[in-house]
């Protein structure tokens, strides 16, 4: 099995190291429907530790109901508060889900199955998107408006590592700051996700940006 890695994102040749579930997981059918896993398999950690503390277990697959959609993942984001859920340090970790705990903010993958009142994705489509907890699994049952259509100049593994830095970025400076063209900018640890994230921002918006790095 070999590691594909690109950004924030993991990926193997076969989908999620050590999942053993991936694109040989992916069942097409006629008409370009997909045939619907019946077990899934997750990274899930029982107590705060080490990484020895992430176990893979298998689940069943969750039926998506209303506004759902049952993702195959092909990609997850790993990001540095998966290792805070994992230490017991992570503040919404502790309050919104306790133990045991799949991490996991940001995916990316297949539409697999859709509730009944899903308007705008169908079984199938290429997808990228968010979850609060759960992305290191082989399968993601969320929300419609946390999915988005992947790009198709986007591959997977850098689809998975893209929404968590870039919305951070996005809703730091542009949602709570009242910018303008030619404003001047400190980016703090601007060699990060977020931080580069920003200065690419910045630039995008005509601002004149400066960022700090550690030695």
């Amino acid at each position: 099995m070999h590691l594909r890695v690109a950004g924030a994102a993991w990926v193997s040749e076969a989908g999620l190291p050590g999942l053993g579930c991936g694109l040989e997981g992916k069942i097409r059918v006629p008409e370009g429907r997909m045939m619907t896993s019946e077990s899934m398999r997750k990274v899930v950690i029982h107590k705060a530790g080490g990484y020895e503390q992430l176990k893979i277990e298998t689940h069943p697959v969750p039926e998506p109901c209303g506004k759902q959609v049952l993702i195959l993942t092909q990609a997850a984001g790993v990001n540095y508060a998966d290792i805070c859920a994992r230490w017991g340090v992570y503040e919404s970790a502790r309050r919104f889900v306790g133990w045991p705990i799949t991490p996991g903010f940001e995916y990316s993958g297949w539409v697999e199955a859709v509730g009944p009142e899903v308007q705008h994705l169908k079984e199938g489509d290429p997808v990228f998107g968010v979850t609060l907890f759960g992305g290191y699994s082989t399968h993601i049952c969320v929300t419609e408006d946390l999915v988005w259509r992947k790009p198709d100049g986007l591959e997977f593994e850098a689809a998975a590592g893209f929404l968590a830095v870039y919305l951070t970025a996005y809703h730091g400076l542009l949602q709570n700051v009242v910018i303008r063209p030619g404003m001047s900018v400190l980016v703090h640890s601007a060699g990060g996700g977020v931080g580069s994230a920003l200065v690419q921002l910045c630039k995008l918006h005509g601002l004149q940006v400066t960022g700090v790095v550690g030695g």
